[in-house]
Order: structure tokens, then C-alpha cells, then sequence
């Protein structure tokens, strides 16, 4: 769906007119606030990872001398915990790759190396705030040096804004959700329709529920490493 197809379904479904809303109107300029905010809203459902806003390998960066490196957390909001997922370095010109589990920070400095200057235990990772650090520093002579960081991720859903209304689409599994949730939020503070408020936001609520059980019920996979220039594998149970 187009945000200006959603523009419209928000305003016909909120006031009941098919009037077309010009750009750069108060009226419209609302809808697509209420649309941005809403989706947003969506991406960080509570207890929930949206599959459609599932990335196997989102960049952060390349390997430099250090151990910390900085997420760019207005697009990753989690790191994936799913079984198979790992942290992978792309290394300098395709010529390896080495792979990182993710541990919880609190853990992270179980596996740092010892105080007789043993080798770090495993190679894992761990986000710590808005940085992804690692049990280790690289140096210039670890083949990881130079190489590219690839994150398994759930993203936040892009900006919606009026700038290309014909082509940018919003990104809710199901755009009925999005629709009826900014129309009950529409007529909130509208004191000629604010009673239809109850009736609009059950019936968001109803089609949310529903999302979180297609989103729950798709097939089972079983994950193998993902390999570079491919998509995850998978078996299906």
C-alpha cells in the first residue's frame, strides 16, 4: 500500500469522505504524522520479532583496531537471538570469514582472555548499549582486520514521509492495522467523532492479535550458518 493510498484509507475510514487531501495540508500532514508514528510504534511491539523486518546480515562497519564498534541503532533494534544466527566478519577481498556468537554483556567478560595472557575463550560478542563489542582487540595481523561486520538483525520499519507518496509503501504486515489505528486516533480529540474511537481501536487491536498469530505460525525452520553471497539455509521441519 502507498502512503497515499494510506492517506486516503485513513481519512475515509476516520471522517467518511474520499476527499483527496492536498500536500503540505494540516489535515494530511497530520495522517502522515499519525502513519510514521504508528508503524514506528509496530516495529517495537512488545514480545514480538516481525519476520518481515527480519535482516541475516546488516552492515555495521569494517574491522579497525579495537574491540568495540558503534550500531546504528536508528535501523537495528535487536540483534537476532535466533538458533543458527551468528555475528560474521566478511574478511578484507572475500578471501575468509569468521564467526561470532552473541552472548548477554553480563557474559561477555567470561570469555575475555586470561590474566596469564591466554588466548580469549571462543570467539563471541556481545551488544553492550549502542555498541556491539567483542572478548578481544583486533590487530592489524588478524585476518578479521579490514573486513566487514555483518549483523543478523530486526530492523525498525523507514520513515514515512510525503516526500514520494505514489511509491513509498508502508511496511505493517497487514496495512488494515495501520489504517484503522491512526483513524481511531484521528477521531480522538474530534468531539463531533469521538465516539467511534472504542469501536476503531478494537477493532486495531483485533487485527494486531491476528498479525502476532500469522507472525507465530509460519513454518518452522531450522537454520544452518549463512554463507556469504547466499541466503540463510534452512530445513524445514
Amino acid at each position: 500500500m502507498t502512503i497515499n493510498d494510506a492517506v486516503s484509507d485513513v481519512y475515509l475510514r476516520a471522517v467518511g469522505k474520499t476527499t483527496a487531501l492536498a500536500t503540505g495540508t494540516s489535515k494530511r500532514n497530520r495522517i502522515i504524522g499519525l502513519l510514521d508514528f504508528f508503524q514506528r510504534q509496530w516495529s517495537k511491539e512488545r514480545g514480538i520479532d516481525w519476520h518481515s523486518l527480519y535482516r541475516p546480515a546488516e552492515s555495521i562497519g569494517t574491522v579497525t583496531a579495537t574491540d568495540t564498534f558503534d550500531l546504528d541503532t536508528s535501523t537495528i533494534r535487536k540483534i537476532s537471538d535466533r538458533e543458527g544466527d551468528v555475528v560474521r566478519i566478511i574478511w578484507e577481498d572475500d578471501a575468509g570469514y569468521t564467526d561470532y556468537d552473541t552472548v548477554p554483556a553480563e557474559k561477555l567478560k567470561d570469555y575475555f582472555a586470561g590474566v596469564d595472557k591466554e588466548s580469549p575463550r571462543g570467539n563471541v560478542c556481545a551488544r553492550i548499549g549502542n555498541q556491539l563489542v567483542f572478548n578481544h582487540e583486533f590487530t592489524t595481523a588478524d585476518n578479521e582486520y579490514g573486513g566487514d561486520i555483518q549483523v543478523p538483525c530486526y530492523v525498525f520499519t523507514d520513515e514515512i514521509t510525503d516526500d514520494n507518496p505514489d511509491t513509498d509503501e508502508i511496511q505493517v504486515d497487514d496495512p488494515d492495522y495501520l489504517i484503522t489505528r491512526c483513524a481511531a486516533e484521528y477521531v480522538r480529540n474530534d468531539i463531533t467523532r469521538r465516539q467511534r474511537f472504542p469501536e476503531l481501536l478494537a477493532e486495531s487491536n483485533e487485527i494486531m492479535h491476528r498479525m502476532k498469530d500469522d507472525n507465530e505460525g509460519q513454518i518452522t525452520k531450522v537454520d544452518t550458518p549463512w554463507t556469504p553471497g547466499q541466503a540463510n539455509d534452512a530445513v524445514w521441519d
